[in-house]
């Protein structure tokens, strides 16, 4: 139903919860191929690993590349 919405444009908000685990199965939450920009509005570490992530569909897509990410991080 989440793709469906998404496609829409019928979502507002989008919250993750990821999990330190790799399970390597279930249905993909995203569509093979597909591209949706997002715009990451917060996120939030607990101390079991888990991070809340909040999202919005932004209009443009995200400019740069890993490069320019990297640049950005802490030394």
């Amino acid at each position: 139903m989440v793709r469906q919405l998404l496609a829409a444009g019928l979502i507002d908000e989008l919250h993750l919860l990821v999990h330190p685990l790799a399970l390597c199965t279930g249905e993909r939450l995203f569509d093979e191929g597909s591209s949706i920009p997002f715009r990451l509005l917060s996120a939030q570490p607990f101390t079991t690993g888990v991070v809340h992530l909040v999202y919005s569909p932004q209009d443009d897509a995200p400019t740069g590349d890993y490069n320019d990410a990297k640049a950005h991080l802490p030394q």
